[in-house]
């Protein structure tokens, strides 16, 4: 008797996982330094601190990529949750230190507070808004 195993090389399934999937890939693309996988994740209408736009991070991070070797994102504390009545959207509140990287999205190295804002859009999540606060 042959058994056959077909394996699936699909992408995550669930919402959640295709979630963390997206927030593992930004903080990927931005320790690799790689813009393009950051805009990648970025909503059609994404906003940051309610005043920047796609074309402004597209202007920050090609900045920053040439002025940083190395950047690094810890995340100390990092909460995800999808919105039980309104699941195309999902909310990450995390506490991160941003290190190799003055005059970035927050911008200087530090301690933040972030807030992102996720919307699924046909199946991928994307990045809609994007606000953070220093910690002092």
């Amino acid at each position: 008797m042959l058994i056959t195993l077909t394996l699936c090389a699909c992408g995550p399934s669930s919402p959640d996982e295709r979630l963390n999937q997206a927030i593992n890939q930004l903080q990927d693309g931005i320790e690799s330094r790689d813009r393009e996988q950051v805009t990648a994740l970025l909503h059609p209408e994404f906003s940051a601190q309610d005043q920047f736009d796609n074309a402004w991070v597209e202007r920050n991070l090609r900045l920053m990529f040439l002025q940083h070797q190395r950047i690094n994102v810890l995340v100390s504390s990092q909460d995800t949750q999808i919105d039980p009545g309104y699941p195309e959207r999902a909310e990450t509140k995390a506490r991160v230190t941003l290190t190799g990287a003055e005059r970035f999205l927050p911008e200087s190295a530090g301690q933040y507070d972030i807030r992102l804002l996720w919307l699924d859009d046909t199946g991928e999540w994307l990045l809609r808004d994007i606000d953070w606060q220093r910690i002092r």
